[in-house]
């Protein structure tokens, strides 16, 4: 995980608010049922593209945005790039259907603090939200393999 880039809520401030930018209806809306059951996360949009996902981030103050790397018109570094100049305080993690290491540099490049391969996705997105807003973040993603190390 990359060193801390976003939001450090407290208890008191309520649950991590979080939006979902992926251009897949079905992932993104399983991802924001999975989410929902967690009591320290609330989901407060879903954006199908990085341009929307931005604007939505900025306009519901997002603490954290899962964005995935592939979408339409610019890409998720691209966009992530974006929101952390109107967004600074907000983590931004990479969602991908791939664990490259050239993927990790560019991610760490952006500002975002993490990169996620979506097949593991499952049992480690809770964590890894949480860890972007507390600073619970190694110095950089080199020589991660994908979420495997986070179990």
């Amino acid at each position: 995980m990359l060193q801390a880039t976003g939001a450090q809520p407290s208890p008191e401030s309520g649950p991590i608010r979080v939006v979902i930018v992926d251009d897949h209806a079905v992932f993104a809306d399983a991802l924001a049922l999975l989410l929902d059951r967690e009591p320290r996360v609330e989901v407060v949009g879903v954006a199908a593209s990085a341009l929307e996902g931005v604007d939505l981030a900025v306009g519901c103050e997002a603490d954290v945005v899962l964005m995935d790397v592939g979408l339409p018109r610019i890409d998720g570094l691209e966009g992530t790039r974006r929101l952390r100049k109107l967004r600074p305080e907000a983590s931004v993690i990479i969602l991908s259907g791939f664990d490259r290491d050239e993927l990790r540099a560019e991610a760490e490049r952006a500002g975002a603090a993490d990169v996620l391969t979506k097949g593991f996705i499952h049992d480690t997105v809770v964590d890894a939200i949480l860890d972007s807003v507390r600073g619970d973040n190694a110095d950089d993603l080199s020589g991660r393999d994908g979420l495997t190390d986070r179990n």
